[in-house]
This record gives C-alpha cells, structure tokens and sequence, in this order.
C-alpha cells in the first residue's frame, strides 16, 4: 500500500514538473515589443534582429548613404543598424529566461546514507512549495517580463526621438555654414572694394582697416561654425552606429524641411498622453505586479521549503518503503516584517503612479504648447520678417548703386542680413525638435525600472539555489 501511494505522489510531481516547463521564444521576446512600438514608428522602420547578422546589410547600408539621408532613413539605420539598440532589447531576452525559469520546479534532492553492512537509507525529495508557489511565483515573473518589455519598447522610441533631435540639429548646422559661407563671400566682395578705394584715395585707413576687422571675424566666425558643424554630425553618426567608411559617406540635405500648413490640433493631449504613454501603462502595471507580490509574500513563510518524496530504508534483510515530509516551522520568523515592507512598496507604487500620470499630463499640455509656439515663430519670420528684411537689402543696393551710401552701409547691411536669416533657420530648427518632443510626450520613454522587490520574497529553497 505504501509503495503504490510513493508511486502515485512520484508521478503526479513528474507530471506536474513536466506541464510547469516553459521555454524562452526563439526571437527573445522581440514580436512583443514590436507590437508595443509598431504603430508609432515611421513607415518602414522596423526592430532589428537579435541575431548576430544585422538586419539592414552593408549594401543597403551603402545604398541609404548613396542620397542625402531622410530622417525616416536615418530612423532606419538607427533602429536596424546601431547595435546599442540590441543591447537594450537582449534585457527582453534575459527577462524571459526568468519568467521561463519560474515555470520549472526546482531539482529534486537525493540522500544516500550507509549505516552498516547492508543497511543503508535513501530518500528523494522534491520541492512541493516551489510547486504550490508557482502560479504566483509565474504571475511575479510575468509582470517583470512585461516591464522588460514595454522599457525596452520605451528605450526604442526613446532612441528615435534622440535620432530625430540629431538629424535636425546636424542638417540646421550645415544650412547655417551655408549662409555664413554665402556672407563670407559678399564680405570678401566688399573688403576687396573697399582696398580698391583706398588705393585710389577714395577711402581713409580706419574704413579700410574696418573692412578687414569685419572680414576677419567673418572667417572666425565660419571657422566655429564648421566646427560646431562637425559635432553635430558626429553627433548623429553615433545615433545611427555608423564607422569608418560608412562614417564618411554620409550625406545630409541642404535644408531642414519647409513648415507645415496646418499645425497638429489635437482636443485632448492630456487624455491621449495618459491613454498612449508607455510610462502610464508601466506604471498601472507596476501595481498589479506589485499587488501579486504582496500575496506572495504573504504566504512564503507557511510554503517555503515544503519538500516531499519517497523514502527507502533497508536493514537485516528488508526494505522499507515509504515518503517523507518535510518543511519550515514558520516560529522565529512568521513574514510580518517583509510584508509590511511589501505593503509599503505597494502603497508607494500607487503614489508613484499617481505622479507619473500628472507628470505625463503637464509635459504633453508643455510640448504642445512649445509646438504651436515654435511654430508660430517661424512662420512669422518667413511671412513678415525676412520679406521685410529682403526689401530692406533692395533698397541699399539701390542707394549704393546711386552713391546713396558706402561700401559699408552695404557691409553692415549683411550682418544685419545674415544674422536674421540664420535666425530664421534656428526657428524651424527650434519647431522641429519641438516637433520630435511633442510625439515623445504623446508616447512616454526615460521610464524608470519598476520596483519588485522579489529577491526577498521568494522561497528559502529558491533563493538559496536549491534544496537537499
């Protein structure tokens, strides 16, 4: 009778072993951030691959590069072809190695002791807490699997928006080195003009001296410009993981893009921020982990350890077949204080989402107001203020050309010139990084981890690595 019940006890735990197995998704989890991120990306730009091949190939690297590169190209590369987006995404991988993980029971313990001659004892247990705390252990590990998962979704849309933000900032430097190399060109016309003049007596020396004052600091000033160029540049080569000969065959527009006709008008930006953020989401579920984390607490002190199996003992000539039980006596530690901690934990969750939602609120309702600011900005210097500028510029070369005024009215002219086109170009560069900054705040990154505390929570036998 003893030994048919040590059978049973021994296949049910087999079969229970077996059902509890889980295995960890061939493409490490990736498919579920996708589908977190997919309808917020551009058309065509995709998650790489966690393989070791790289999912946009040297060719179609070389081919993105041939053309100025687009900024949905550049979000191309930056998703398909910087492997410090991998870095971010294997963390899925990891997580679903834990919540597999949990779904299998620990090793049985075997123990063999020989007393004399022929009698010897023998036992293998199994870990039947392990086995009653799974379902919750499981639920804990799946709530970790899923913040894995929207942070690295969040550390992809956050790579994005950083990608965007150095696109603009590279293609706006290289437009303002264009319109300082086009003054540098009229200043070099009229500093030659102006030696003309004073070689004929037509000029004093402080004039000329002047002239070349001006175009030296046109020069310096150039000079910074390239170098602030540059690191713009560089800026947005690291963004997109580019090196060596792919480094240098990168090519920009000349321009930013023109402004939009209409502005986004969107009736709720609270509403659709708290509904769409990835760090409300986050948040909310941060509770819900947090809230299975407390049961499972609770209940640790009374399942911990609990180990189960057969038992054979041998001795004079019969064997002795039969099961032992064993567990923790929950005296000295009954689990008050961890659960006390873990309510604690719980109630600052609540708070914290609390936080995090009226933080998502106020930094939509500021990048929108920064949008239509921006945008307003822009466009007045477009239909007022550089017409007005550019009508300005015809007058003075009228007069000059009716020796109205001199070569250095013509001159200050310029600057003045220059120095409001080059403003016009950091008004659309200011809207469009607002832009990048208005879909950032309508889809939540930056998020921070949340807090399970778990390590103190699981069983003896789990946390120690093992049992007999």
């Amino acid at each position: 009778m003893n030994q048919l019940k040590t059978k049973k006890i021994a296949s049910a735990l087999f079969v229970l072993s077996l059902s509890a197995c889980t295995s960890i998704p061939k493409d490490g989890g990736l498919s579920n951030v996708s589908s977190l991120v997919e309808s917020k990306l551009s058309a065509g730009v995709q998650l790489p691959s966690l393989s070791n091949n790289n999912q946009l190939t040297a060719d179609a690297v070389f081919s993105l590069l041939a053309q100025p590169l687009s900024i949905v190209d550049a979000e191309k590369l930056a998703l398909g072809f910087n492997p410090m987006v991998k870095v971010k995404l294997f963390k899925v991988g990891l997580a679903e190695a834990d919540y597999a993980q949990a779904g299998r029971m620990e090793n049985p313990g075997f123990s063999y002791a020989r007393v004399s001659g022929q009698a010897y004892e023998a036992s293998l247990l199994f870990d039947i807490g392990g086995v009653i705390l799974m379902p919750l252990k499981r639920q804990l590990e799946n709530r970790r699997l899923q913040s894995a998962r929207y942070q690295a979704a969040s550390d992809v849309l956050e790579h994005i928006a950083n990608t965007r933000r150095s696109w603009i900032n590279a293609v706006a430097a290289k437009q303002q080195t264009a319109l300082m190399l086009k003054a540098l060109e009229s200043a070099e016309a009229g500093n030659n003009l102006t030696r003309q003049m004073s070689a004929l007596g037509h000029s004093n020396v402080i004039e000329a001296a002047d002239s070349e004052m001006f175009l030296s600091g046109m020069r310096t000033s150039l000079t910074r410009q390239r170098l602030a160029e540059s690191a713009a540049r560089e800026s947005l080569i690291r963004q997109l993981g580019l090196w060596g000969q792919q480094a240098r065959l990168l090519k920009l527009p000349d321009r930013l893009p023109e402004l939009p006709q209409n502005s986004i008008d969107i009736e709720s930006v609270e509403g659709q921020a708290i509904e769409n953020r990835l760090d409300v989401r986050m948040a909310n579920m941060n509770i819900e982990g947090l809230a299975k984390n407390l049961k499972l607490t609770r209940l640790n002190p009374f399942f911990s350890a609990i180990e189960l199996g057969p038992v054979m003992e041998k001795g004079e000539g019969e064997i002795n077949r039969g099961y032992e039980l064993e567990f923790r006596i929950p005296i000295f530690d009954t689990g008050d204080i961890k659960t006390q901690k873990a309510k604690a934990i719980y109630d600052q969750a609540q708070a914290q989402a609390e936080v995090t939602a009226i933080s998502a609120a106020s930094s939509a309702r500021q990048a929108l107001k920064s949008y239509r600011t921006n945008l307003e900005i822009a466009k007045h210097y477009r239909d007022r203020v550089l017409p007005l500028r550019e009508r300005v510029s015809q007058e003075q070369l009228l007069m000059f050309n009716g020796m109205l005024i001199s070569v250095f009215d013509l001159l200050d002219d310029l600057r003045s010139s220059m120095n409001m086109e080059s403003s016009y170009v950091d008004s659309i560069k200011d809207f469009w990084i607002a832009d990048a900054n208005l879909q950032q705040a309508l889809t939540g990154s930056g998020m921070p981890g949340m807090n399970f505390e778990a390590a103190s929570m699981m069983p003896a036998s789990a946390a120690d690595g093992g049992g007999h």
